[in-house]
């Protein structure tokens, strides 16, 4: 059930409006009273199975990051069995509504954007575990007024412990490697493949084919500068290397190197 506007959760956060809402949950904008700012209140509506401790652990794996191109997390509550995450509201569009509204986009803008996106995830892959975010693509890259990405929405990462999994196993189709159809072990190295595609998406202005599809031949992976020569040859092979269908076959470090 959708919260309305004027609600207040924990005597603290007033309701303003709904952001989005998904299978698994809802966000919204609110008001925190207390410190008189904005902020963004996650609501988990998957309260059957595993979906509560899913919540619960995504919850607690964001509340220890701190980098500027990711949400802060401040306050966990359950509210009649529903559980809610409190964390920085960011404003601005995200990456995909820029590709509906401008198609490809500039060279030079996304390089910018890939260097704090890589700064980012090379401080998740670097925590002690990993952290693998395993849903990066445009749709979870807010860019702000001011110009800088933040990668939100970690409703299905994981701390790369052998197979124990934070999050719901998930994909989303253009952008997840091949292992996250399947049981088989993600990592960085499943992030890195969808940090590529997410880069061939704005270089490009579509989505690459599903990775399944790839893998059988029933699709082949269209060189960026088929779409603009303006695409320097390293980057268009950097694209394709971290783009491997088998996990070896890509960057042995985490990221892209362009």
């Amino acid at each position: 059930m959708a919260l309305e506007p004027g609600t207040i959760l924990k005597e603290r956060y007033v309701i303003k409006e709904q952001l989005g809402q998904g299978g698994m949950g809802a966000v919204y904008m609110a008001e925190d009273t207390a410190l008189d700012q904005l902020v963004a209140v996650k609501a988990n509506l998957n309260t059957k199975g595993f979906g509560p401790r899913q919540f619960e652990a995504e919850a607690r794996l964001l509340a220890k990051l701190r980098h500027s191109n990711l949400p802060l997390v401040f306050d966990h509550f359950i509210i009649d069995d529903i559980q809610y995450l409190v964390m920085d509201y960011i404003p601005g569009e995200n990456l995909n509504d820029r590709i509906k509204e401008d198609g490809p986009q500039a060279l030079y803008k996304v390089l910018e954007w890939a260097g704090q996106i890589a700064d980012a995830l090379n401080y998740l892959h670097s925590q002690s575990p990993a952290v693998v975010h395993r849903d990066i693509k445009p749709a979870n890259l807010k860019i702000t007024p001011q110009g800088q990405i933040v990668l939100v929405d970690f409703g299905i990462a994981k701390a790369n412990e052998g197979e124990t999994t934070v999050g719901a196993r998930g994909y989303s189709p253009g952008y997840a490697p091949p292992e996250q159809y399947s049981s088989a072990q993600t990592g960085p190295y499943s992030d890195q493949y969808s940090f590529a595609a997410t880069l061939y998406a704005l270089l490009t202005g579509s989505p690459p084919p599903e990775s399944v599809n790839l893998m059988l031949g029933q699709e082949t992976l269209v060189s960026t500068r088929s779409f603009s020569k303006n695409v320097p040859l390293h980057v268009d092979m950097a694209i394709q290397k971290a783009m491997s269908i088998e996990p070896d076959k890509r960057y042995h470090l985490s990221l892209i190197h362009i």
